[in-house]
């Protein structure tokens, strides 16, 4: 080979294009298209996830206030009533939530609700967690100004002094407190039945799919399906009303 070819020969290697580095359209809507299937694939199990977290949350919370409930029974021999002084039962219950502080301010036992000063007002605004659930999402206060509680108190136990011995049915068998949708402050009073199964616009209900969680009197913590018998869950409301319970 000639001197003169060698040189033409380089020239052509020299004015060769650089070989392809990157990504065609193509392979770059694959790949999105991937990733983007990855995601949808991942979602279901990241809010179930969270939800998990949250039901978990919230049953922690409930165990907390049936402890809080048999501990003032044990001190006391009864659980607080819903109402007394104008108060809510959550009020009572605050030196077993270790929020003696707050009890001493508001004095429920001996100062009325509507009898309020200043610094009682300021108290009953406090957001105390215990009382909320994770899953819903609105603000911790009411329009009023006072914590809100997404805990209620079941009517047949609350509305008087209940001796826990005074529950016939069965301390398992019967449902303390339940988490409730509705807009409630945990220093008003207030109260549920179980007339109806859990559900949003139900006095008891949740944020939580399928249902809502309960404590019931022996403090155990349960989940109760928005499915559930009407005839069972009324059953589960009554102290004495000796029914039959079925499965729930």
């Amino acid at each position: 080979m000639s001197k003169g070819d060698r040189v033409k020969i380089q020239q052509c290697q020299y004015r060769r294009q650089p070989e392809r580095t990157g990504f065609t359209l193509v392979e770059l809507i694959v790949v999105i298209g991937i990733i983007g299937l990855l995601i949808s694939l991942a979602m279901p199990a990241i809010h179930s996830f969270r939800e998990s977290a949250r039901r978990t949350q919230c049953q922690n919370n409930l165990r907390q206030i049936g402890t809080a409930l048999q501990n003032h029974h044990s001190q006391f021999g009864y659980l607080p009533k819903d109402g007394e002084n104008n108060w809510g039962f959550g009020a009572f219950l605050l030196p077993q939530l270790e929020q003696s502080a707050l009890f001493g301010q508001i004095s429920p036992l001996t100062v009325k609700r509507d009898a309020q000063s200043e610094v009682q007002k300021q108290s009953t605004a406090v957001v105390l967690p215990v009382f909320l659930c994770p899953a819903f999402k609105r603000e911790d206060r009411l329009a009023s100004g006072e914590g809100r509680s997404n805990s209620l108190g079941n009517e047949d136990i609350f509305k008087h002094r209940t001796d826990l011995t005074d529950v016939y049915d069965g301390e398992s068998n019967t449902i303390m407190i339940g988490e409730t949708a509705q807009s409630h402050a945990w220093a008003k009073p207030k109260t549920g039945t179980c007339s109806s199964p859990p559900a949003e616009g139900a006095d008891f209900g949740s944020k939580h799919p399928g249902g809502a969680n309960f404590v019931m009197c022996d403090t155990a913590v349960r989940f109760i399906s928005s499915h559930i018998d009407a005839a069972t869950f009324a059953a589960l409301g009554t102290i004495a009303g000796r029914e039959p319970i079925g499965k729930f």
